[in-house]
């Protein structure tokens, strides 16, 4: 009686391939979509965060080009006030000067001989005979363009330190939304090696595949093969298929 061949060790061997390709395939499979659904987010993020960085720099332009328009309304009533100022306190000096001058010959009026004494009550005679109403008036005039100086700039004065503030303002949401988009970047550029790798992973697993392929067919054609067994297997790995993308040789499940 012939003995009955079977190739059950070679079928056990075919099922671990199997089975090791199915399973990498189920997790690569997995990775894949993930790596995927996470790069297409991260893209999404980072288009957002440049868009959001244009618009803060846009704002922050606008920011710039106020302030600068509101210092130069402002620049003639600043350089008005300033010679208002310097004016005032020539004036101021010059008064100050005057009552240093009295102080000092009313104290030698007092000091030192007849002679010296008699000399320094002429001279303070004649130094208060100035009259000191012409200073006196430049000061009270000096004084009064002074305030209303103050008073024309004060709403152009108001106007510069609101547009400072705004230009602040949009200088930290330039910087908040430039550091955004550096984030949303490096994000995209993760998940984009993570894609690679899945890609990398996928190839492994289809290399693997085919590999179990091979086996299947050489198994089939030996003598004493079980045909329904191999066909089960077969059709299991052919099924496998459908994780691998159609670029890899998978197919869409109907």
């Amino acid at each position: 009686m012939p003995v009955k061949v079977t190739n059950s060790k070679e079928i056990a061997e075919a099922q671990s391939k199997l089975d090791e390709v199915s399973a990498a395939m189920v997790e690569s499979d997995a990775k894949a979509k993930e790596a995927s659904s996470a790069l297409r987010e991260s893209q999404a993020k980072e288009k957002e965060a440049i868009h959001r960085e244009n618009d803060a720099r846009e704002t922050q332009a606008a920011a710039v080009a106020r302030e600068n328009e509101a210092r130069e309304r402002e620049a003639p009533f600043k350089a008005a006030q300033e010679e208002v100022d310097a004016a005032l306190n020539d004036v101021r000096s010059q008064e100050t000067t005057r009552d240093s001058r009295t102080e000092e010959l009313k104290r030698k009026s007092n000091e030192g001989g007849v002679v010296q004494q008699n000399k320094a009550k002429a001279e303070l005679a004649q130094h208060l005979a100035t009259d000191p109403l012409p200073l006196s008036k430049a000061k009270i005039t000096l004084e009064a363009a002074l305030k209303k100086s103050e008073k024309a700039r004060a709403p152009f004065d108001a106007a510069t330190k609101e547009a400072e503030a705004a230009r602040a303002i949009a200088d930290k949401a330039a910087k908040e939304a430039t550091a955004a988009r550096q984030v949303a970047e490096k994000a995209k550029k993760a998940s984009e090696a993570a894609k690679e790798a899945a890609d990398a992973a996928l190839e492994a697993v289809r290399a693997s595949y085919e590999e179990a392929e091979r086996f299947l067919e050489e198994l089939k054609n030996k003598p004493g093969c079980a045909h329904g067994a191999l066909w089960w297997l077969d059709r299991e790995l052919h099924e496998k298929k459908a994780y691998m993308p159609e670029r890899k040789g998978g197919f869409k499940k109907n």
